[in-house]
């Protein structure tokens, strides 16, 4: 119960943006993608 309640609070906390990023960081090349520049990264990905 402690653990999930700490999981609320911290997503409360934490801002909207954040998620929005972590969500796109998800969609492209992890790390990596980010780290190379976005041409590359689209490559990648297609």
């Amino acid at each position: 119960m402690a653990k999930g309640q700490k999981k609320s609070n911290r997503e409360t906390k934490k801002p909207k943006k954040d998620k929005a990023v972590s969500t796109a960081q998800t969609s492209i090349v992890p790390t990596s993608g980010r780290l190379v520049p976005p041409k590359t990264s689209g490559r990648v990905s297609g």
